[in-house]
């Protein structure tokens, strides 16, 4: 081998381990950019993941499906006795029509929000806390009806069956609660300015 041959060998050992410094730092300076957005992905994501983060992130569609579920309830245990008490659907007309506006009116009103929430249509959060004030109105009017005259309303039956006045009262409960639920939406939607 000629000395020449033997310079290109040493200087090639010699270049070779500068370059792998240069890539291990190149490699190592990834890794840790790697590693910091992954950790900053998982500080995103936590919240999504536990169950807290995902009630923060869906707590109006969880009001909506409540207050859905609470106006079923009303309507069903407020229907049932005023088919049976003829007296009270004929006599108590306005009273019924302001009842059944409320309980109809929101199940379609909140069926419909729930759905465009579904195919991920926005309704702005003005509109939507408006509709779930005057919800809230129309219930709590709908639950002093429901309890004033309780006793008038069925006069003329010999013997008041207990599961009407049993499931009127129930009515009323929900009707009372679903008033209190609609407020709190419209309330924290107005403040928070989400649109549903």
């Amino acid at each position: 081998m000629s000395t020449m041959e033997v310079k290109k060998v040493q200087v090639r050992i010699i270049d070779l381990p500068e370059d792998n410094k240069e890539k291990e730092e190149e490699k190592e300076e990834a890794k840790e950019v790697e590693a910091e957005e992954k950790a900053a992905g998982e500080l995103n994501e936590e919240p999504e993941k536990s169950l807290k983060g995902k009630i923060k992130k869906h707590w109006q569609l969880i009001l909506k499906i409540l207050e859905l579920l609470l106006c079923a309830l009303c309507l069903g245990m407020f229907i049932e006795p005023t088919k049976q008490a003829a007296n009270m659907s004929k006599i108590y007309v306005e009273q019924v029509a302001v009842i059944l506006l409320a309980f109809a009116g929101y199940l379609l009103i909140n069926a419909i929000f729930i759905v465009s929430r579904c195919i991920k249509d926005k309704i702005p959060f003005r509109i939507s806390s408006l509709f779930s004030l005057v919800a809230a109105i129309l219930f709590f009017v709908s639950g002093i009806l429901l309890i004033a005259d309780r006793k008038k309303k069925f006069q003329g039956y010999w013997e008041i069956q207990m599961s009407w006045i049993s499931m009127l009262s129930a009515a009323t409960v929900f009707t009372f609660v679903n008033a209190v639920l609609f407020a709190v939406d419209g309330v924290y939607t107005f403040l928070l300015k989400e649109d549903f």
